[in-house]
């Protein structure tokens, strides 16, 4: 019979190289798309280093401006020698960077550094100035500092004003609120700004604009660069500079642009073509072998599947058991470590004659879900050697184990029969560590006690229970008197030995069913469940001063410690946790008001 149209070397050849020219399009683009995502970020990455130079200079540079506005707040009445004493000590703390600094009472120009340099601006009205009363109408009005600017000076270069309003602190006839004195005005020398930050440095690898004179942000003019960067279609990386007084926007571009920096080699177009027409050769040429593989394929697919099987569990135990619960085969789990021998045994034997009842039930239910759904099945079980029957305990682990079983049915063409393949993986070291991280959440590293969370846990719990029967619980919050110098005194191991001592005791002093929890520091909790009357954890606090009161003997050393303890008890003082501990706590500072080593129930 002649093969249909689709089958032909020469269609297959064809689909290939189309299939193969489409994946080497995606990876072009792939690529294309890291390379911008990459330029993207380094870009990013430079910018944001830029915008945080920009930020620590200037923020620096507007700090030092409100310090002088705080010195003229304090002190009103100043003089001119003090003004040019302070504002030559801020010029100094920002040399080359501050080009002259003003204080502006009632908006008029009075104070001036340096004087002979700026003798001419003395007694300038800035509220009623053309182009700077705008930015003082901001000041007036919102009460905070504005920027105004960058502006080009007559002299070259260009100068950033920093405006900080000024409110006296003392006011006649006893007026309470603040009064507005005026402003402080640093002008700051934007060429300086731009060196201290690498501003040269930034632009041999990127283009860059700045925008957002007098500190508008998006909505100011642009200030540096070529405005067309913040264009939309260009794609430009944009950041704010984010300011006391205002912010700036930011915007970059990699210097040769998006699409000069994705561009790839010709090599790499050259391999694509050669890799297309490999691929229609050898779809040719596998075209002609098709037909011996699909004589062949039927003989081997069911021992394919099987060896496919038996490949991909080889590194735990597998089982593979009919839908009776059958063992068929077992193989793999050779490891002692983690498995026991003689498996073999357990052939043609059914799971409710080797397993107990209750896991048999569970493991032939797994295998049920496992033939209805035709999907893998997972279950975790724990199981001991010797509750298996025919099994060598000896031979294997002697704590209890727990596995995961991962089942997944086989085709009747396996077996003979409806079947699954069961593979054991021993997650035992896993169990065992998800315990050891539970046991570290919820208990104090240095003593073994309940942490704080396992505490809260616990009182709720108790909380709960109390409402429900009608009985009272406790909190006793608990201090150690004078901890401190016996830490300085002998050193943090004598310490920490001390609180493991201090945390047996306690635990020695009340019942199992009560808590004793460490918060931190030379603090515990005790939670008293099950209270019968009041006058129990008055009766226990007695019981632990007396337990602490007996001296203790770490590394040779002798130490002393006493307690204070602070009481609370559901219902009375509260009925929820924060109340009760809140409670509790003041009670104790109560205690050591009271001179330490002794107890004291809340009292409101």
């Amino acid at each position: 019979m002649e093969d249909p149209g689709w089958k032909s070397p020469l269609l297959h050849g064809t689909m290939a190289a189309v299939l193969s020219l489409a994946l080497f399009m995606a990876a072009d683009m792939t690529w294309e798309q890291r390379l911008m995502d990459r330029s993207r970020a380094e870009v990013t990455g430079q910018l944001s280093a830029l915008r945080a130079r920009l930020e620590g200079e200037l923020n620096a540079t507007i700090f030092l401006s409100q310090a002088l506005a705080t010195h003229a707040s304090l002190n009103p009445a100043l003089e001119q020698d003090e003004f040019a004493h302070v504002a030559g000590h801020i010029m100094g703390e920002r040399p080359g960077v501050i080009h002259s600094i003003a204080l502006v009472p009632d908006n008029v120009i009075r104070f001036i550094h340096p004087l002979e340099e700026n003798r001419s601006a003395l007694g300038a009205d800035l509220l009623n100035h053309p182009e700077q009363g705008e930015s003082v109408l901001r000041v007036m009005v919102t009460g905070e500092p504005v920027l105004a600017g960058p502006w080009q000076l007559v002299q070259g270069g260009e100068a950033l004003i920093i405006r900080v309003p000024v409110y006296a602190q003392r006011h006649p006839e006893g007026e309470k609120r603040e009064r507005y004195w005026g402003l402080a005005s640093v002008v700051v020398d934007m060429d300086a700004i731009y060196w201290l930050v690498g501003m040269r440095e930034f632009q041999q690898r990127l283009a860059i604009a700045i925008r957002g004179r007098d500190g508008l942000g998006a909505g100011g003019d642009v200030i540096f660069g070529d405005p067309d960067l913040f264009n939309l279609d260009h794609g430009a990386v944009i950041q704010d500079v984010m300011m006391r007084g205002g912010r700036w926007q930011l915007a970059a571009l990699p210097e040769p642009g998006w699409r000069a920096v994705a561009r790839r080699p010709p090599l790499w177009y050259l391999t694509g073509a050669l890799l297309c027409l490999l691929c229609a050769g050898m779809a040719w040429k596998l075209s002609h072998q098709a037909r011996q593989v699909r004589d062949s394929e039927l003989r081997y697919r069911a021992l394919s599947e099987r060896l496919e099987a038996i490949i991909a569990a080889m590194p735990d135990i597998c089982f593979v058991l009919d839908q009776e619960g059958r063992y068929l085969d077992i193989f793999g789990g050779r490891d002692a470590r983690y498995y026991h021998h003689g498996h073999q045994a357990l052939l043609g034997r059914r799971l409710h004659e080797v397993l107990p009842s209750d896991k048999a039930d569970a493991f032939l239910r797994m295998i049920r879900v496992a033939l209805d759904s035709g999907h893998l099945q997972f279950m975790e079980y724990d199981l001991d050697a010797t509750e298996v029957d025919g099994l060598d305990p000896g031979s294997g682990p002697r704590e209890r184990l727990w596995f995961e079983a991962r089942v997944m049915p086989l085709g009747d063409h396996v077996m003979g029969c409806p079947a699954v393949i069961w593979i054991s993986v021993n997650i035992t070291q896993r169990k065992n560590a998800q315990d050891r991280i539970r046991y570290m959440a919820l208990h104090d590293s240095l003593t073994g006690l309940a942490n704080r969370v396992l505490l809260q846990d616990r009182v709720l719990h108790a909380l709960d229970q109390s409402r429900r029967q009608g009985i009272h619980c406790a909190l006793l919050f608990l201090d150690l008197d004078e901890f401190k110098p016996i830490n300085d005194r002998f050193g943090h191991e004598v310490g920490d030995l001390l609180l493991r001592e201090v945390a047996r005791r306690l635990e020695g002093s009340v019942r199992a069913v009560d808590t004793v929890a460490r918060l931190g520091g030379d603090e515990f909790v005790i939670l008293l469940e099950n209270v019968p009357d009041a006058a129990l954890p008055g009766a226990v606090a007695e019981k632990l001063l007396s337990a602490l009161s007996r001296p203790f003997t770490l590394q040779g050393v002798e130490c002393t410690v006493t307690c204070s303890i602070g009481i609370s008890i559901y219902p009375m003082h509260g009925e929820h946790y924060d109340t009760l501990m809140r409670h509790a706590d003041q009670a104790l500072y109560q205690a050591k008001a009271r001179g330490k080593n002794r107890y004291q129930v809340f009292t409101a």
